[in-house]
């Protein structure tokens, strides 16, 4: 007696295969559509940039970040020369104080004035001061170097009167300015204008803004502005 097993018909033969390869066929369509899918999503995110692209950008980058940096060290190394240059020139321009020897543009002269505006027919009165800041005297020739006050329109910078236009200067002759001492000086203004030698038919200047400087040959002191109502 024969232990194997009868052979099944055929048809179950061909059955089995017919069934393996549509299991196959369902397994191959399946992993053709996750391809699909799968390259479908890969397109839709933004390309990589070419490793050209990126060095190139980075090179860019680090040009414009040096050019800015070169571009400040070299403005504060020129304002470091132009501050070095200033001092230098500061400490070149020669000191009156603490020299042996005096010359009128040694003198500092200031103006002022009794007060800052005056009211109609009010005439204001000017002051000089004189000082010499050396070690020694300053002896100076006032006939040379007229000591005078000077009037000017502060709108159109016109001179309008001075002092010693139809009067001698309140002060002619040698005079001395001791080392370290001021001296001070005084005039009046009628508020008439004037021009040298042309002292007839003076006119009032009117009211307005204007300036005063107080004079000694050609050492003028800073102006000092006041008003005529």
């Amino acid at each position: 007696m024969s232990n194997s097993s009868p052979r099944l018909p055929e048809e179950i033969y061909v059955r089995r295969r017919v069934a393996a390869a549509a299991i196959i066929l369902v397994l191959v369509a399946l992993l053709v559509w996750g391809l699909v899918s799968f390259a479908n999503r890969g397109s839709d995110d933004p390309a990589p940039a070419s490793p050209t692209e990126t060095t190139a950008a980075a090179a860019a980058a680090t040009d414009t970040t040096e050019v800015s940096e070169t571009s400040e060290t070299t403005s504060e190394e020129e304002g470091a020369e132009e501050s070095e240059s200033t001092r230098a020139s500061a400490s070149e321009e020669p000191s009156a104080e603490g020299k042996d020897t005096c010359e009128l543009p040694d003198l500092r002269i200031a103006a002022s004035s009794d007060r800052p505006s005056y009211g109609q027919d009010v005439q204001p009165t000017f002051y000089m001061t004189v000082t010499n800041p050396t070690d020694a005297d300053c002896e100076i020739n006032l006939d040379d170097d007229e000591l005078r006050f000077e009037v000017y329109d502060l709108e159109s910078n016109a001179r309008v009167w001075a002092d010693t236009d139809c009067f001698p200067s309140i002060l002619t002759g040698e005079e001395t300015f001791p080392a370290g001492d001021e001296r001070r000086f005084q005039a009046v203004w009628s508020r008439l204008g004037s021009q040298p030698g042309q002292c007839s038919n003076r006119q009032n200047v009117g009211t307005g803004a204007f300036f005063l400087h107080a004079v000694i040959g050609d050492n003028p002191s800073d102006a000092h502005t006041f008003n005529l109502g």
